[in-house]
Formats: C-alpha cells, structure tokens, sequence
C-alpha cells in the first residue's frame, strides 16, 4: 500500500504505522510532530512536493483516519503540516492493509519455537530473536515479518551444526534445501548475523562470499589446485605426481595426504585464480605453489597444515592475495595455521600500491587496527603501507601484475 504514495507522504505514513503498530498492541490517540526528527523528507521538502502530499494524505483525512493540523498562515507563507493525529490505530492499519504487529509476534513466536533443534547457539540466537521482538525492539534490523528470512537462516545454520560441507557448492545446497539455487545469497545479511559465532573471527569483516568460505562453503569449484615436488595419496593409496609445470587439480575428498618427492625450496600460497594459471605457466622451480582462492576455507587451511608438515622449519611460507583487508586477514588465518613459522606477504607492500592504478581507498582506521593483531613481516607490510599518503592508500589486484618468483631455500645446504 505505501508504494502508491509518494516518497514524501510514504516516510509520513511510515512514522504513522511505527507508532500505532506496537508488538504489544494497537495505539490509538497518538501524535506525529512535523519536525526533522520524524519528518525530515517533508521539513526539507519545496512547496510543490508539500502540495503533492497533502493531496495523497486528503483521502486518509476525508475517511476520518488522520486529522492534520497546520500552522498559521503568516504573511507568504503557505500551508505546512504541524502534526497528524489518529484516534483509531487498527482502523488505520486495516485500511492501509498491514497486519498488526502483535499478531505478527504471536505468529512469529509460534515459528520460532518451531526452529528449535537443540544446538545450543541455534537455540540461544532464536530465543534472543524473539524475545527482541516481544519487548517490541528489533534485532539490528530484523523484524517479525522477515519470519521467513529468520526460517532460512535457521535451516542453513542446522546443516551448518550437522553435515559435513566442506568444499560444497553454495548454489547446489541452495536447490537441495530451498528449492532455488539463489535463496542463500539472497538471504546473506541474515544468514551472516545467524552464523557470527560460527564464522571464523578473522572472516567477520569480510564480504559474504567469504564469510561462507570459511565455513568451507563455496560459490564455485571445490577442487584443490596446487603445483610442487609432492604426490598426494589417494584414497585407493595410488599416488598422483604434483611436479607437471601446468599444476593439478584435486577432488580433494579423495586426497588422504602427501608425500614429498624433493626438498621444496618455498610454500607459495595464491588467492586470484588467474595468477595462480599465469605463475605455474611462468616459474618452473621447486617451489610448491597454493591456489587458496579469496580467503582461505576451513578444507584449505586443513591441507596447508598438511603441506607444512612435508616442508623442512626453514622452508620460507609465502602469500601472494590482492592489497586489500581481505587480502591480509588471509595471510593472519594461514599464519593461524602455521603457528610459530611466520607467513610472508608477497609482492603485497607498498611498493605494490605505488606502482598500480588507482583503486578504492582501503579504509585507514582498520588497517592501523589490523597492524595490532599481526607481527613479523606481515606488521611491517602494513606499517609501511599506512605510512604513505593517506590518499594513497588504495587497494590493487594481484591478477595483472608481474608474474615473479619469491627468495627461494638453498635447496642444497638444507
């Protein structure tokens, strides 16, 4: 019903319906103050576009709905709204065509309760959720009549507690659970707030692509490519050569471990698919390189342990990912992985940055913020970073730049 009005008469109408529409009952005899506070888009609106509203809220009054008042006419002033009132607040709702809150709540309490699974933090968000909504508060920005989007969310964190999922594809279990193969992406934002305390701490800040990544979720190939003087062990104990210079791809659900056919001269790991096809096609050393895609899932990190497990303490650890926020927090869950060897960021400094096209400015506060929770090369990169001109500071892709190899272990003294 608000769509047929417009945007000015909508915000007035919308503040109309936030004070009758409470989640414990219908509010008659009410005031709405014409004032920035509540009406901002009619405070700072041209005579014209006033004229346009009073003519959308005339029916509303003829039917005895609202009763508006006005201020005086001075001088050249024209006619402005002082405050609208409304005596009956169901009679309201029913002629816009909006249900009352509270039998939203009731409704919405009833699915809720529903949802339950017996999995704790499940459990504890619906409880928290609901009662929000009871108290007639809103949880961030959910309401009682995004039910539905609650019931989603709900439904993908229960597969989340109990079926393996790593490496699946987010459009498949899209189908399989929901019947279209876009329904978790259109429910992100609530999918997110569901899943915090599941989502890995370093991924709370990232895009929701990579959110689900680290849960091991995917939105496109799940295979493991990766290139190195290792085979992996299959399931059926055969072995796969990795050393063929165009690298392989890995269903990595039949992949048991690796066995080391040479002493690897470093561990690269690569985020952007492009650079990865364009270093293993350009660099034919002894190096083992690691696509790990935009930030590293829980599948990746898991073989990158077993990786560092083939590789002697000395072996130099490498990430090579996009200049970005993303890009180091990658390199902080991999060091995670790696615990006291340090991770390198590679060709990822300022010197990078200097040399690129321009790109969207990386946001200042968070990068000092981030210097805080790492150390070693990775706290010296972004120091360096945050030292250049704030104007400067700008994020690049990892696709084009030159392909080069990093300072590699004297194979022969190790």
């Amino acid at each position: 019903m608000l769509k047929v009005f417009d945007p000015i008469t909508q915000q007035l109408i919308q503040s109309l319906i936030n004070l009758v529409n409470r989640s414990n009952g219908v509010t008659n005899h009410v005031r709405l103050p014409i004032s920035s506070q509540f009406a901002s888009s009619y405070v700072n609106a041209s005579q014209a576009n006033r004229r346009i509203c009073h003519q959308a809220l005339q029916p509303l009054h003829d039917r005895g709905l609202i009763e508006c008042a006005w201020h005086l006419k001075v001088l050249e002033d024209f006619e402005t709204l002082k405050h609208i009132n409304i005596a009956d607040g169901r009679a309201f709702l029913r002629y816009l065509g909006i249900a009352p809150q509270v039998e939203m709540v009731a409704n919405a309490s009833t699915t809720l309760d529903q949802l339950k699974c017996g999995i704790d933090w499940i459990d504890q968000k619906i409880s928290q959720i609901g009662e929000r909504w009871r108290l007639g508060a809103r949880y961030l920005q959910l309401g009682p009549e995004h039910i539905n989007d609650v019931v989603v969310a709900a439904t993908l964190a229960r597969h989340l507690a109990t079926e393996p999922l790593s490496g699946r594809n987010i459009r498949a279990l899209s189908l399989d659970w929901f019947g279209a193969a876009n329904t978790i992406v259109e429910h992100q934002q609530i999918i997110t707030l569901f899943c915090e305390s599941q989502i890995h701490a370093l991924a709370k800040d990232l895009d929701y692509s990579d959110q689900m990544a680290s849960l091991g979720l995917s939105a496109g190939s799940a295979l493991l490519h990766l290139r190195g003087p290792i085979e992996a062990i299959c399931d059926d104990e055969k072995l796969i050569n990795l050393n063929g210079w165009c690298g392989v791809a890995l269903a990595s659900e039949f992949i048991r471990g690796f066995e080391r056919t040479a002493v690897p001269c470093y561990l690269l790991t690569i985020e952007d698919y492009t650079l990865y096809q364009r270093y293993i096609a350009n660099v034919h050393d002894g190096g083992i390189v690691l696509f790990t895609g935009d930030f590293p899932s829980a599948q990746a990190l898991g073989f990158y342990k077993k990786l560092l497990n083939l590789v002697p303490a000395n072996t130099p650890l490498y990430h090579w990912g996009n200049i970005d926020l993303a890009g180091f927090k990658a390199i902080l869950a991999l060091q995670q992985a790696a615990m006291t060897r340090s991770v390198n960021p590679f060709q990822m400094g300022a010197e990078q940055i200097l040399q690129a096209s321009s790109g969207v400015p990386i946001e200042l506060t968070k990068l000092r913020r981030l210097v805080f929770l790492c150390k070693n090369a990775l706290r010296d990169t972004l120091i360096e970073i945050a030292s250049l001109p704030a104007e400067q500071i700008k994020e690049c892709s990892s696709e084009g730049m030159p392909v080069v190899a990093p300072p590699a272990l004297d194979v022969a003294s190790s």
